[in-house]
């Protein structure tokens, strides 16, 4: 099962139940950008296109490019006026200098190579405009890593195919490493408490399910292995009237092309 694939396996619980989860991420982000009314917008890795949708209100001019199909028609849905194209961020189909912005929320981890992706970004904004990458702060720092560490054991029992890396760019620095490597110019950079909130654990377990790893554990272990082990995973977070609340930071930097 290739990566595009571990995705789509459950496409509408991922476009309802986990995407809405970061729009608090998604809305502070694209306010720091502060683009102009009309300006074009790439957001690399866009999967239902929530936070196009956002852009899209803001005015924006938005393409979103994602490898995973179903995703893509779910974004079609939401933003009927985007350009979406199916492909791969590490060599973008772009040509340069075409976009006022890259967004890239809690993607450049999952290319072959971030360093390399977060390049092709650089290249397709022009000159003046900006790229922005968000992603996980430390597990430690984050209630979900334990649903995380919840079906690291399934998935390890069968070889997996893709990456799925969700802490690859955690550490302090990290995000501005990567954009001053692109030779970008660091502007702000910042965190976001999320908190992801379920009105159940069931729909809590769902939403995890609809994640690359959820697919990987299902396809390794099975479902009702996954489900129960997510089940197990979500109870610390479970309060007196069977919400789900789990407590996460994110981190965001933004960086604009000199030359």
């Amino acid at each position: 099962m290739s990566g595009s694939e571990h995705w789509g396996q459950r496409p509408r619980d991922w476009a309802e139940l986990a995407e809405p989860s970061n729009h608090v991420l998604f809305t502070t982000v694209l306010a720091a950008l502060a683009l102009a009314p009309g300006a074009k917008l790439l957001d690399i890795g866009c999967g239902s296109g929530y936070a196009l949708a956002l852009a899209a209100e803001q005015g924006a001019s938005v393409t979103g490019l994602d490898l995973t199909p179903e995703l893509l028609a779910i974004a079609a849905e939401r933003v009927p006026n985007a350009t979406l194209v199916e492909d791969g961020m590490d060599r973008l189909p772009f040509v340069v200098g075409r976009f006022d912005a890259a967004v890239g929320f809690n993607a450049f981890q999952f290319a072959d190579d971030p360093a390399a992706a977060v390049r092709e970004a650089a290249r397709v904004v022009r000159i003046g405009g900006q790229v922005a990458a968000t992603t996980f702060a430390e597990p430690e720092r984050n209630e979900s890593t334990a649903l995380h560490l919840a079906l690291e054991p399934l998935r390890g029992s069968a070889p997996q195919s893709g990456h799925h890396l969700p802490y690859g760019l955690s550490a302090p620095g990290g995000l501005e490493r990567l954009l001053s490597d692109a030779d970008l110019e660091v502007t702000q950079s910042g965190e976001v408490p999320v908190v992801w909130a379920h009105p159940s654990a069931e729909l809590a377990v769902r939403a995890v399910l609809a994640s690359g790893g959820g697919a990987m554990a299902i396809a390794a272990a099975g479902e009702a292995a996954a489900a129960q082990a997510l089940l197990d995973g979500v109870k610390p977070f479970t309060l007196a009237d069977g919400r789900v609340e789990m407590h996460n930071v994110f981190r965001f930097a933004i960086g604009a092309k000199r030359h």
